[in-house]
């Protein structure tokens, strides 16, 4: 019986993952004294030295059996599934099979290739730490282990996709999360029905949260270790897939979208003060242009204050605010994929465009263009790359029941919004709290940020 699994599990092997047609993948016949075996691993995903150090290791062996226990790698296991022992291979694992043996042995082996550990691009401090995901969830995983070494900080693993076989992870302190989303979470990873997750940890939110019609973020995703760290302490559960440098953390609301660790890394009157701008740069980058447009097109609404504009052009002023500013979009989706060394010609070309060039040809008013700019700035300060985007969006969504509407349009597509916004629940958490339903303490902190030695929550 177990010479029969050797050659059956070994013939299976070879014509299944097609050693011929994939030079990456090795395949050698060991002999050591009376120990017969064969090993598989892949090239690309493995580390030289680990696998010179597991050849190493069958000299030490007196027997087959004697090698699980003097296997000098740091993971080995037993596997009969071949399943199971074939994602186990494309994941960087060795897989030895042993003569007269009704097992395979399963070296943890791997050493992906990825770039180092870097500060992120998109959350940076001027204090702190400089350490931030990359694409490896090995180091990612690291990188959380090293801040949190409670006994009950726990990583699940799951395998996700039916070609690429994407490794997931689940992080959570079990003391701390709430039993019913960790609950709700297993269930939800482990119903993922997808051919492969290549757009990583997107893919897993719009098939795990069916976000399909909803512009709002419900996730939040984070490169920083110390941001997911704190996160997991406070009870929210972090998900990791592989080939992704940023992490979803989940259940959130709305407003956690609007913190940053800066302010955190000054002092609690400075990060309040920090935390109270930003909280309005992102209400502003909403609001201020519909809001604007209501009041120089409706006299009625103004309540005394004049709001007179230089109406020198005779393009109307709702297509003015719509070309400035989706031409700002459209600066900023190119600059994203211009190459560094061609950026400052391009922001040369966009201030000329949206500059005196503009006003003296009198296709766009002042005004407009300084209310463009100022959403702008503001959209930028939003710390929630995602949140900027979809206010953004709602913002010229704003714009134009209100051109067309007046102010009653207006008033009636806030509501609206807010209502929206109020029934959204992500894992039971309303969306809107501390907001609805009001809990002072919570909302409070909105606006103010709490003193280190209490609860912080990034």
């Amino acid at each position: 019986m177990k010479k029969i699994f050797f050659e059956t599990t070994d013939k299976k092997l070879q014509e299944e993952i097609d050693i011929k047609n994939n030079f990456d993948i090795v395949r050698r016949e060991i002999n050591e004294g009376r120990k017969r075996a064969i090993l598989y691993f892949v090239s690309s995903l493995v580390s030289e030295a680990y696998i010179n150090t597991m050849m190493e290791s069958f000299k030490w062996a007196s027997g087959t059996k004697d090698s699980f226990y003097t296997m000098f790698n740091g993971s080995v296991s037993t596997e009969t599934d071949l399943k199971l022992i074939k994602n186990a291979l494309y994941n960087g694992v060795s897989v030895i099979l042993y003569f007269n043996q009704d097992y395979a042995f399963l070296v943890d082996t791997r050493f992906y290739p990825t770039r180092a550990v870097s500060e992120p691009e998109s959350e940076k401090a001027v204090r702190g730490s400089r350490d931030g995901f990359n694409e490896s969830i090995i180091t990612n995983i690291g990188l959380i282990r090293r801040r949190i070494k409670a006994t009950t900080f726990k990583v699940e693993k799951y395998e996700i996709g039916r070609t690429t076989k994407t490794l997931v992870a689940l992080c959570y302190v079990e003391d701390a999360i709430d039993k019913e989303v960790l609950q709700k979470l297993k269930d939800k990873l482990n119903h993922v029905d997808v051919n492969s997750l290549v757009m990583t940890d997107r893919a897993l939110e719009e098939n795990m949260f069916k976000q399909i019609k909803s512009p709002y973020p419900l996730v939040r995703y984070t490169e920083r270790p110390d941001v997911a760290a704190i996160q997991i302490i406070n009870g929210k559960a972090l998900i990791l897939v592989d080939t992704s440098s940023t992490a979803i953390i989940t259940p959130i609301t709305l407003v956690d979208h609007s913190k940053h660790v800066e302010e955190y890394r000054q002092t609690p009157l400075v990060g309040s003060f920090t935390r109270f701008l930003r909280s309005v740069a992102i209400i502003v980058s909403l609001f201020l242009i519909p809001l604007w447009l209501c009041l120089v097109t409706n006299n009625e609404f103004s309540n005394g204050v004049n709001f007179a504009v230089s109406n020198e052009s005779e393009t109307p002023i709702l297509l003015q605010v719509l070309a400035a500013t989706l031409l700002i979009e459209i600066f900023r989706i190119a600059i994203i994929h211009t190459p560094s060394s061609l950026v400052s010609a391009l922001s040369l070309v966009a201030a000329i465009i949206l500059g005196q060039v503009s006003m003296d040809l009198g296709l766009f008013l002042p005004e407009i263009l300084l209310f463009v700019a100022i959403s702008a700035i503001c959209g930028f300060a939003t710390p929630s790359y995602e949140l900027s985007l979809t206010n953004k969006v709602v913002s010229i969504a704003l714009v134009i029941i209100s051109s067309i509407f007046g102010t009653i349009g207006f008033i009636i597509a806030t509501t609206i919004l807010f209502l929206y916004l109020v029934q959204i629940k992500v894992f039971n958490l309303p969306y809107l709290y501390p907001l609805c339903p009001f809990d002072y303490r919570s909302f409070k902190n909105v606006f103010v940020r709490e003193s280190a030695h209490k609860k912080q929550n990034l």
